[in-house]
């Protein structure tokens, strides 16, 4: 699962990204990878693990609405899960 959202305030200066998925590591471990910055930008990134799926979902889903909330706006044919 993968979120893609972005935030442009062209009156700000203000054109960012924000993506976030789940990922998995060779030893079944379940995590949250994220990527953030200004668009064309390599920008940073992040990567947590979480002792099961459900926390690693429940974590992306907490993500995911406080961006939501700061006024980034999902990408066209995305949906929250």
């Amino acid at each position: 699962m993968r979120v893609d959202m972005s935030r442009v305030d062209p009156d700000a200066n203000m054109d960012r990204f924000y993506s976030v998925q789940l990922t998995q590591s060779l030893f079944s471990d379940v995590g949250v990878e994220r990527q953030w910055g200004r668009r064309r930008s390599r920008g940073r990134h992040r990567l947590d693990w979480y002792g099961d799926e459900h926390e690693a979902k429940s974590a992306l889903s907490d993500l995911v609405r406080a961006k939501l909330s700061r006024g980034y706006l999902l990408k066209t044919g995305e949906a929250v899960g």
